[in-house]
């Protein structure tokens, strides 16, 4: 019997998921959950055999994934709906405005994401968690198995019933727990035929020598392409319907080599993409090689008959790396040995293997485009294109242009034969959109309808030009106040947002600070060394500029030329002393630790154990704002948010999960008393 551990966000989450595992895996698991609104996972055993985590806070995945053993195999939950689920709210009238209701407000943006995704554009939905206020205008509920959550003076509620782990999900853990039989298995196929969107991956199904008659049939008639398997000695062993309407006729058991004579083994190949004719058809030919335990075991052929807009296509991906369209770096070009990053490295892995879009946030400086390249040639996109373009460079009109493309005559100056748009570049690679909340309203709409409809029309164009196109985004400013303010599309963050990596600031990354700064210096052929002194002034800098200002300081202490640079060498900015303001009083003994995080900042945190202090009860952020607003200061959601992480690393605030708000410990009500004498 295999043992997993459930974490879920409520524990009343657990339920559904258990009766699901239960059913497709029966006898052969035992199942303990725990729960992290109650924090109470630091006592999960540490020998089961899979850890299963569901989990839509990356701070709580975060936060929980400190407490998993680094040997055993863990699996981040996607949840999804089911097929009933879609239909129902496919019959509701264009237009509809609703709330989307679950207990927390993280938990509904993801919700209306996952709907976005699965093409549920028709209806406005917005959302909702116990003691917020109903927008206006609202015509009805609508909540993912949460009724209780919802406000009392609606009558027209539709219940969609708990979420589901989605088929890719259901497959890991067969393939961790040594479960060869889960697809040939009834419960299953009738699990995922139920599901909105399957999502099966050929891959896994293949590397657990999942290799029933029944399933494979299944799974090659559902997708919408051309399907070969060749063994490893390349023999085709399978092909389905619309490989042998391409090929004219599939020979089961007869060489590959006979069937395309270009091809070579491509059951030892290496993975590849190939333009092909066949029966004088040009024909996109890609090859997925498939290992077992470290061996090579055969591959997949994957046929697509190519359009002449593809043939036109293909031949600017073949210019593109000349012209630069590729990423640069990879996981390992990110310096640093600290447990906040090596926790988002580790998350970044993971969403790098899906075609989701990525919002990376995070204060300026911190590297989100260097992690958009490392996650593209981590991806299986990475022998395709990677394009970036800064949103904020350009006006409305180039940038429209330049994603886009144009046609000829389209505008004054409009290039002879037009223009293909970046969106184009990038087919079957990566488009990293850096600055994204500077587009204006109208690109974010064109932008909307490119992500939805996966298609686009150049400027001054009329003819439709479909795309495949990964989206990596990113932001250096707090976008969800900007949704809030309504300066960016509320449709278009849940799209953009589907996968959130926030990348930890300089400052709370230790001494990752001296390996990055080794890296820089090695990079530049500097030779001088830090002393003791200068090493303690930079720990406890505030580095608002992150790796970009630290990145400046080497160069500047390069020019001071001297083989070991003291504290005296240091630019004047740092070598004036930031003790709390002079109106603070002594602190009590052992807050060092506190003077040192509050130094440059210490108006905000003096406000902070203020408006703490005088609160009955939790405080949550939102409300934090509105009281500095106030007091005429300026306190961002993103900038409170950072400030409470640090307290709370200080031991000085206790953060509650939901609508519990943040709240002083004994140790932070001390320290607010002496501000208070």
């Amino acid at each position: 019997m295999k043992r997993i551990v459930l974490i879920t966000e409520e524990l009343s989450n657990s339920t559904p998921y258990e009766r699901t595992l239960l059913q497709l895996f029966g006898q052969e698991i035992q199942i303990r959950s725990f729960s992290v609104r109650k924090h109470d996972y630091p006592s999960m055993p540490k020998d089961a055999d899979l850890y299963l985590i569901s989990c839509t806070s990356s701070d709580a995945y975060k936060e929980v994934s400190a407490y998993l053993p680094a040997d055993k195999p863990t699996v981040p939950a996607k949840i999804t709906y089911l097929k009933r689920d879609i239909e129902a709210l496919q019959q509701l009238p264009t237009g509809t405005r609703a709330i989307l209701v679950n207990f927390s407000m993280q938990m509904a943006i993801e919700s209306i994401a996952e709907l976005h995704r699965l093409g549920i554009t028709q209806i406005q939905l917005f959302p909702y968690c116990p003691g917020m206020a109903v927008p206006p205008r609202i015509e009805m509920a609508i909540t993912p198995g949460e009724p209780q959550c919802v406000p009392p003076e609606f009558t027209s509620v539709l219940n969609l019933g708990s979420r589901v782990f989605s088929a890719e999900t259901i497959l890991e853990i067969g393939l961790h727990l040594g479960f060869s039989w889960l697809p040939a298995s009834e419960h299953f196929r009738t699990y995922i035929q139920d599901l909105a969107d399957p999502g099966r991956s050929l891959a896994a199904l293949w590397n657990a020598s999942l290799q029933t008659e029944t399933y494979l049939d299944m799974l090659m008639g559902a997708l919408k392409m051309g399907i070969i398997g060749v063994d490893v000695q390349g023999r085709v062993f399978a092909a389905n319907a619309m490989a042998s309407s391409i090929t004219g006729g599939v020979d089961i058991g007869g060489e590959i080599g006979a069937l395309l004579p270009d091809l070579g083994n491509a059951g030892s190949s290496y993975k590849q993409v190939r333009l092909m004719k066949i029966q004088d058809v040009f024909v996109n030919v890609s090859v997925v090689p498939v290992d077992w335990q470290g061996t090579r075991i055969g591959s997949f052929l994957l046929l697509q008959r190519f359009t002449e807009e593809e043939k036109r296509q293909h031949k600017f991906r073949a210019q593109l790396q000349d012209w630069g369209y590729r990423a640069k770096y990879t996981m390992d070009d990110i310096i640093g040995e600290s447990e906040a990053i090596r926790q988002v490295k580790a998350l970044a892995e993971k969403m790098a293997q899906t075609d989701s879009a990525i919002l990376l946030t995070g204060e300026s400086g911190t590297g989100k485009e260097l992690f958009g390249h490392a996650i593209h040639n981590a991806s299986r996109r990475r022998e395709m294109p990677f394009v970036a373009i800064n949103c904020a460079a350009l006006t409305e009109t180039l940038l429209e242009s330049e994603l886009f493309g144009y046609e000829e005559g389209a505008f004054t100056g409009a290039k002879k034969g037009g223009k293909a748009g970046l969106f184009e570049y990038a087919h079957l690679g990566t488009l990293f959109l850096d600055e994204v909340e500077a587009m204006s309203p109208m690109l974010q709409a064109k932008l909307l309808r490119v992500l939805q409809e996966k298609e686009l029309i150049r400027v001054g164009g009329d003819r439709v030009i479909p795309v495949d196109v990964r989206i990596v985004a990113s932001s250096n400013e707090d976008i969800h106040e900007l949704v809030r303010q309504g300066r960016f599309r509320k449709d278009l963050f849940y799209r953009l947002n589907t996968l959130p990596l926030e990348i930890p600031p300089l400052r709370e990354r230790g001494e990752d600070l001296f390996l990055i700064a080794a890296e820089i210096k090695k990079r530049f052929g500097y030779a001088y060394i830090l002393a003791p002194d200068a090493r303690e002034v930079l720990r406890r800098y505030c580095w608002e500029g992150n790796v970009r200002e630290l990145s400046n300081l080497i160069e500047y202490l390069a020019v001071v030329d001297k083989p070991e640079i003291t504290s005296e060498d240091l630019p004047p900015y740092l070598r004036v002393a930031r003790p709390l303001s002079p109106a603070t009083p002594s602190l009590p003994d052992g807050f060092s630790d506190f003077a040192a995080q509050a130094a440059g900042q210490e108006e905000l945190y003096r406000f902070l154990l203020r408006a703490l202090s005088a609160a009955e009860s939790g405080i949550g952020r939102g409300q934090l704002c509105r009281l500095a607003e106030q007091e005429g200061l300026l306190l961002t959601d993103q900038t409170a948010r950072d400030a409470l992480q640090a307290l709370n690393r200080l031991g000085l605030i206790s953060v509650s999960r939901g609508r519990g708000g943040s709240r002083l410990t004994l140790r932070g009500r001390q320290l607010a008393e002496a501000f208070s004498k």
